[in-house]
C-alpha cells in the first residue's frame, strides 16, 4: 500500500515538474514580410537551427514589420503599441533583430526588456558602430558585397561599357541610392554609369529592353515602383529576363535561377544558421556583450550555368572559388542508366557475338576435325539421328562393296534411314543374318542400350563384318554407327584356335604316350582275363555234365572285360583324335573320374596316392569334354611328377570338386617341392617348364583352353608344402 500511495504521489506530482521546466523564448524581428525570398529563408533557417540545437524546450516568435511598404510615423507608434500590449506580460528570454528593424525594437527593449539580451544583424560596419553601447546588445553585420559583384561581372564580360544600377522607388531605397550609386561607381571607375531608379515598372521594363548589348544590369532590391506597386526583386527580375535584358547580376542568392548570371551573393539560409548558433548562446546565459564582434561570413560567389552559357562566359573565366548551379545535365548525366544500359547491352552483345563467332570458329575447327578422324577410320562410320537416318558420314571404302546388295553408298547415304536398310535385308535374309543388326540398331537408338556390337557373315561365305552402335550423349539422341571388314580378323582367330587345338592335340598325344605303360597295363588285365575265362569256359564245355551257370556266368565276365578294354580304348582314341570342337553339358565330376581312372594304374606305379575329393552331387558345364579332361590330365601328371622325388608314402596327390559361387571348381594339390616365386611369376608362359624334357605348352595350353570355356587357371603354394593348382569353370 506504501509503494501504490508513492507512486500516486509522483503522478500528482508530474504536472507541476513538467510546468517548472518552462519553453524558453527566442523573439525574432524582420523588417519585411514572410513574402519576401530573403526573409523567408532567413527566417526559415533561423528557426529550424534554433529548434534542431537547443537543449530544452524553446518556443521561437517571429514577427514581421512590413517597414517596406509601411514606414510612416503613425505606423511606427501603432506598431509600438501593438507590442507593448502583446509583450507586456511576456518575457523572452533572447531578442534578434535583422537589418532595418533594429531601432524600432531598441526602443521596444528599454521599455520592455531592458535586461534582456539583443543580438542585431545589420547590413554594414558603420551601422553595427553607431549602435550605442550596452552589455545587453551586440551588433553585428552582413555586408551585401556589391563592389565584389559589380567586378566579378566586368571579369566575366570585359567589353561592356554602361554599368546599369536598378533600385527600387520605396523611401528605404530611396535613402540607400547614394550609398549604393557610390558601391557600384567605385568598383567600375572608367564604366558609363546608369542608374535606373523612381521609376514605373513599365518605364523600368521599357528602359532595361533598349539598353545597349554592351550594358550590364545590377538589380540590388526592387520592392515598390513609382505608383506606389508593390511587388519583390524576384518579380521584378522574372519580368525583366522575360523582356530579353542584357546580363543581370545581384547580391541576393535567392535570385539565383531566376534570370541573374550570378555575384557575390548573401546566402540567408547559411546567414540565418550562423545567427541562430549565436542566439542559442545567449539562451544558455552567455551576455550579449561576450558574442563575437564583427560580420557574419554569409556570401557566396555563385553562378547560373544556364546564363553563363547564354552569355557565352566561359567556366574559366569564373574567379577561384566560384560555385556554378543548375549545370544542365549532359547526356551522359541525364541519360547515364540508359547509356550505362545500352553500353551494357551492346557489350554483352558483342561478347556475345565474339563468343559465338568463336564458338562457330571452333565448331568448324571441329568438323573439319571430326571429318579428318572419320575420313582416316579403317571403315565406314557414320552418325545417325533418332530415327536412324544418317546425318554424316565418312566415304565408303571399297572392300565393303561385298555386301553386294548393301554397299556402303546405300548404307551411309546422308538422309537415307541406315535403321530401315538393315531392316529390309533382315526381311529379304540377303545377306544373311541381318536380324541381329537391325534389333542392336534399334536397341541403341531407342535407348534400351548403350553400345553394342555385333559380327555377321557377308554375302559370300568366307566374309566377315563387324558393326558397332553407340548412343550419343546428347539431349537429341542419336547414335554413332561403324561398319568394318574383320574378315582378316576372324581368319587370324581361326588359324589361331586351330593352332591352338593343333598344340592341344599335341600335348594329349605327349601325355598319352607318357602314360603308355600304365595304359598297356590297364589294357593288360582285361584281356588276361578275357583269355583266362575263355579258356575256363571250353574246359567247362568238355565236362559232363556241363555246370550252364558257371559256364554263363564266365561269359558274363568276359563281355565285361571286353568292355572295359574297349572303353580304353575308346577313351583313348578320344583324346587322341583331332575334331572340331563342340559345347554341349557335361558333369564335370564324370570328366574326372575317366581322367582318374586312366591315370590311376599310373599312379600306383610311381608308389603315388591318389585321393579323390569329389563333390556329391553333378556339377555341371558347358563345355568341350576332350579339352577339359585334357586339363584335368595334364594337372594331375604334372602333379604325379611333383611327387616322384619324394620318399615313398610322402607321394601325396589329391583332387577335390565343389560349387563355389554359381561355379564349379577343381583344385589338384600335391605334396612335391613346391613353387617358388620365380616359377609362379612364369608358370603359365609357353615354353617355361622345370621339368628336364618338358615341352613348356602344357600349363599354357590348359590357360587357353580354360579361357575360352570363360574360366580361370591359377597356381599356388600348398599351406604345408607342395604346389595347388585351382581351376574354375561356369556353371551350365
Amino acid at each position: 500500500m506504501r509503494a501504490l500511495g508513492f507512486l500516486l504521489l509522483l503522478l500528482l506530482a508530474a504536472p507541476s515538474l513538467a510546468q517548472s521546466e518552462r519553453a524558453k523564448t527566442v523573439l525574432l524581428f524582420v523588417p519585411e514580410a514572410v513574402t519576401v525570398p530573403a526573409i523567408a529563408d532567413f527566417t526559415r533557417s533561423f528557426r529550424q537551427t534554433v529548434l534542431n540545437g537547443a537543449r530544452g524546450p524553446v518556443s521561437v516568435n517571429i514577427e514581421y514589420l512590413d517597414m517596406a511598404w509601411f514606414s510612416s510615423p503613425a505606423y511606427e507608434r501603432a506598431l509600438r503599441d501593438f507590442y507593448v500590449a502583446k509583450y507586456r506580460e511576456q518575457r523572452p528570454e533572447a531578442l534578434v533583430v535583422f537589418a532595418d528593424a533594429t531601432p524600432f525594437v531598441l526602443k521596444l527593449q528599454r521599455e520592455l526588456w531592458p535586461e534582456v539580451p539583443l543580438l542585431s544583424i545589420l547590413n554594414d560596419d558603420f551601422l553595427a558602430a553607431a549602435l550605442p553601447q550596452s552589455p545587453y546588445l551586440r551588433g553585428n553585420w552582413a555586408d551585401l558585397d556589391i563592389p565584389a559583384t559589380v567586378r566579378t561581372a566586368l571579369r566575366l564580360l570585359p567589353d561592356t561599357r554602361q554599368v546599369v544600377l536598378v533600385l527600387g522607388s520605396s523611401q528605404r531605397e530611396l535613402d540607400a541610392w547614394s550609398f549604393v550609386e557610390q558601391e557600384v561607381r567605385s568598383a567600375a571607375p572608367d564604366r558609363e554609369f546608369i542608374g535606373l531608379s523612381g521609376l514605373t515598372l513599365e518605364e523600368l521594363r521599357q528602359r532595361v529592353r533598349t539598353l545597349p548589348e554592351d550594358s550590364v544590369v545590377f538589380l540590388i532590391g526592387f520592392m515598390r515602383d513609382a505608383k506606389g506597386q508593390s511587388l519583390s526583386g524576384y518579380e521584378a527580375l522574372r519580368l525583366l529576363h522575360a523582356d530579353g535584358s542584357p546580363p543581370i547580376f545581384s547580391v541576393h542568392k535567392t535570385m539565383l535561377g531566376s534570370g541573374i548570371v550570378g555575384g557575390m551573393l548573401m546566402d540567408y539560409q547559411l546567414l540565418g544558421q550562423q545567427v541562430a548558433r549565436r542566439a542559442l548562446r545567449l539562451l544558455e546565459g552567455e551576455p550579449a556583450s561576450s558574442l563575437p564582434p564583427g560580420p557574419f561570413e554569409a556570401n557566396e560567389l555563385a553562378f547560373d550555368a544556364r546564363e553563363l552559357q547564354r552569355w557565352n562566359i566561359p567556366e574559366s573565366r569564373l574567379p577561384p572559388g566560384s560555385v556554378v548551379h543548375f549545370r544542365q545535365p549532359g547526356l551522359w548525366e541525364r541519360y547515364r542508366w540508359q547509356m550505362t544500359g545500352a553500353l551494357v547491352a551492346g557489350l554483352l552483345q558483342a561478347v556475345l557475338i565474339a563468343v559465338l563467332l568463336l564458338e562457330r570458329q571452333r565448331r568448324m575447327s571441329a568438323q573439319r576435325l571430326q571429318l579428318a578422324v572419320l575420313d582416316s577410320l579403317p571403315g565406314s562410320v557414320a552418325i545417325l539421328d533418332r530415327q536412324g537416318v544418317v546425318l554424316r558420314a565418312n566415304p565408303a571404302l571399297a572392300r565393303l562393296e561385298v555386301l553386294e546388295g548393301l554397299t556402303p553408298e546405300k548404307l551411309f547415304m546422308p538422309g537415307g534411314s541406315c535403321l530401315e536398310t538393315f531392316r529390309e535385308a533382315a526381311r529379304t535374309g540377303r545377306p544373311l543374318e541381318m536380324a541381329p543388326v537391325a534389333e542392336l540398331l534399334q536397341d541403341v537408338l531407342s535407348g534400351r542400350a548403350h553400345e553394342g556390337v555385333v559380327e555377321f557373315r557377308g554375302f559370300t561365305a568366307d566374309t566377315w563384318f563387324e558393326l558397332r552402335a553407340r548412343r550419343l550423349e546428347l539431349p537429341e539422341g542419336g547414335a554413332v554407327v561403324s561398319l568394318m571388314d574383320v574378315t582378316p580378323r576372324r581368319r587370324a582367330e581361326m588359324e589361331a584356335r586351330q593352332a591352338r587345338d593343333e598344340r592341344a592335340h599335341l600335348e594329349r598325344v605327349a601325355v598319352v604316350g607318357e602314360l603308355g605303360v600304365s595304359i598297356a597295363h590297364e589294357l593288360n588285365q582285361p584281356l588276361a582275363a578275357i583269355h583266362t575265362n575263355a579258356e575256363m569256359a571250353q574246359r567247362l564245355l568238355q565236362r559232363t555234365p556241363m555246370d550252364l551257370p558257371l559256364v554263363r556266368e564266365m561269359l558274363q565276365d568276359i563281355v565285361s572285360d571286353n568292355k572295359r578294354a574297349g572303353e580304353i580304348i575308346r577313351h583313348m582314341r578320344a583324346l587322341l583324335k583331332k575334331g572340331e570342337v563342340s559345347f554341349v553339358r557335361h558333369d564335370f565330376n564324370e570328366l574326372v573320374r575317366q581322367v582318374l581312372r586312366l591315370v590311376g594304374h599310373d599312379a600306383q606305379l610311381r608308389g603315388a596316392a591318389l585321393t579323390p575329393l569329389l563333390a556329391g552331387s553333378p556339377l555341371l558345364v558347358k563345355a568341350d569334354g576332350v579339352q577339359l579332361q585334357q586339363v584335368v590330365l595334364n594337372l594331375l601328371v604334372n602333379a604325379l611328377d611333383a611327387v616322384g622325388p619324394c620318399p615313398s608314402g610322402e607321394r601325396q596327390v589329391w583332387v577335390r570338386t565343389r560349387q563355389q559361387e554359381g561355379r564349379a571348381e577343381l583344385v589338384v594339390e600335391d605334396s612335391g617341392q613346391g613353387l617358388s616365386e620365380e616359377v609362379l611369376a612364369h608358370i603359365f608362359e609357353p615354353f617355361f617348364t622345370t621339368k628336364p624334357k618338358g615341352l613348356g605348352m602344357g600349363l599354357s595350353i590348359s590357360r587357353s583352353i580354360l579361357e575360352v570355356h570363360q574360366g580361370r587357371l591359377q597356381g599356388e603354394r600348398r599351406p604345408g608344402g607342395g604346389a595347388l593348382f585351382r581351376c574354375t569353370l561356369p556353371l551350365a
